[in-house]
């Protein structure tokens, strides 16, 4: 970080920073570096060895000659507790700076919109995750931060989140620190027994078209004897589909649009669940989880954070049997988002944060090596990727994998609307496939349900 932007920052926003405190209630501080920094050690790009204790001590906490000259209050809060690795490593930088974390469950974004909402008092910088951050920007909850005295740069990073971050009018509102591509999931044991490779330029081969990927599952049926599914749940495809195989958004000029698309997904989850390539497990589910432990299913469709949050939670000693592969499409799912609230009193501060997280080379480096995350920084997944090897997936550079994802993603049609309007296709997709409705009726259903949920929306 340039100390020219953030004595801009300091000089152009005091008047709205006469106090040091955040403009939200009490809330719980944040573990201290002590308590977060693991002492672990890994093998990044061209097999050097990093500390991720001795990280705080380096070029990480070093952005500014004089940044212990910054001080005060923040308040962030998040549905999560990543951030708490963000706000240790940011402390350190910024050692005068305390940073009070606020952690909300289940009704985040519902007190969060609130708050938006009413214009009311809330935190200085809050997170968002991307099936709201629309939402967020078209409420204009959030700061420009192509504006003065932010004027974000962003380029060195992932053209697609900047796209979902910005407003109509192409302004800033928000930063992400991670870029979200996806692919399929696989498990390594399981590939070498039933399709004789655990190769995945040779997996993504056969998954390229949808023929080739109902052909693989029809493999993996017929050689593991039905025990080994393909997919954990017909629906786990629509995270490909969802952004991927759809052409028209949702919802344009107040008209609800019923993407051809949809029908073929209604016929592609039939073709799944008759021919018990699922096994129809929900979606964050006991089940769901610990079927990555087991040989009831092959893979997951997931993005860079399902090894993360998905295999290594349901199959902690699964280290290495893992691989992913690409799909007929790219996608992206998941992905989180900061902004400065309109409301705060600290918006000097709060840039500080937002771009150590998002823009600080040094940091991010260290994240993506101690979360084997893939960052929006274009610069350093470059140079994590160098010689990287995620243990997890034996020998295979994950880095370099999503990467080869990314210029294919397709942005153009995410609306507001897009999590609510997508589970109620997938529970019509439920009755039909239950036997409740026929497909024209499910369809049919599902557009009902659209107006009953967007009175304001047109739907024919």
């Amino acid at each position: 970080m340039k100390r020219r932007i953030a004595t801009l920052l300091t000089c152009a926003l005091m008047a709205a920073s006469l106090t040091a405190c955040g403009s939200g209630p009490s809330a719980t501080p944040a573990p201290s570096s002590e308590q977060t920094a693991e002492n672990t050690t890994e093998t990044t790009g061209g097999g050097e060895q990093v500390s991720s204790e001795e990280s705080g001590d380096g070029d990480a906490a070093d952005v500014s000659a004089d940044a212990e000259s910054y001080s005060g209050t923040i308040q962030v809060w998040s549905w999560t507790n990543d951030p708490e690795y963000q706000i240790a490593a940011f402390e350190k930088a910024y050692p005068n700076i305390k940073v009070e974390f606020t952690q909300i469950g289940t009704d985040y974004d519902t007190k969060m919109q609130t708050i938006v909402d009413n214009e009311t008092e809330g935190p200085d910088v809050f997170y968002a995750d991307v099936k709201t951050v629309k939402n967020y920007i078209e409420s204009e909850a959030w700061e420009n931060l192509s504006a003065n005295p932010y004027n974000a740069d962003v380029s060195n990073t992932v053209p697609y989140c900047v796209e979902l971050a910005s407003d109509e009018e192409g302004n800033l509102r928000a930063m992400t620190y991670q870029a979200t591509p996806g692919g399929f999931w696989y498990k390594r044991d399981l590939a070498l027994e039933y399709l004789g490779t655990d190769d995945p330029a040779e997996i993504s081969q056969m998954l390229s078209t949808m023929d080739g990927v109902l052909e693989t599952a029809e493999k993996i049926k017929v050689a593991s004897n039905g025990e080994t599914h393909m997919f954990a749940s017909y629906q786990d495809l629509w995270n490909m589909a969802n952004y991927g195989m759809r052409s028209k958004p949702w919802v344009e000029d107040g008209q609800f649009i019923l993407d051809d698309y949809v029908a073929e997904f209604f016929d592609l989850a039939k073709t799944i669940r008759d021919n018990g390539y699922d096994a129809k497990l929900d979606w964050w589910s006991d089940a769901w989880y610990s079927a990555a432990a087991d040989k009831s299913i092959f893979g997951y469709t997931l993005p860079t954070w399902g090894l993360l949050n998905v295999m290594q939670t349901g199959a902690p000693d699964s280290k290495g049997n893992w691989a992913i592969a690409s799909l007929p499409t790219s996608y992206f799912n998941g992905g989180s988002y900061l902004g400065i609230y309109q409301k705060s009193e600290n918006k000097d501060l709060a840039w500080l944060y937002i771009d150590f997280v998002c823009n600080n080379e040094e940091y991010l480096k260290q994240y993506a090596v101690d979360k084997a995350d893939y960052t929006s920084s274009i610069s350093v997944n470059e140079a994590v990727s160098e010689g990287y090897v995620n243990e997890w997936c034996k020998d295979q550079n994950t880095i370099e994998f999503f990467t080869g994802e990314l210029d294919k993603i397709n942005t153009s049609i995410v609306t507001k609307y897009d999590d609510v309007i997508g589970n109620l296709m997938l529970s019509n997709i439920d009755l039909y496939l239950n036997g409740t409705l026929s497909k024209e009726e499910a369809l049919e259903q599902f557009k009902a349900d659209v107006a009953g949920n967007y009175r304001s929306l047109t739907v024919e």
